[in-house]
């Protein structure tokens, strides 16, 4: 497993390697914000329904995510 780390101790964002099913999660805290794998789209642990308000649900967790990251920061 890859990860990348903030200012912030803990990590914010971690990969998977490719063997172990390419999946990428946004966590802020121990809490797991946005998660993005092969079938789809997880915001807060629930997968997102593939349709008109998919990019929406997923842009405001990644912009939450962004935010919580960047005020631990400080």
């Amino acid at each position: 497993m890859y990860t990348l780390q903030s200012i912030n101790p803990t990590p914010a964002m971690t990969m998977s390697s490719p063997e172990s099913g390419s999946n990428i999660a946004f966590n802020s805290g121990p809490d797991e914000m946005l998660r993005i794998t092969r079938n789809g789209f997880y915001v807060r642990g629930v997968r997102v329904p593939a349709d008109d308000r998919e990019a929406v649900a997923v842009y405001n967790s990644f912009k939450q995510w962004i935010t919580w990251t960047s005020m631990q920061a400080r």
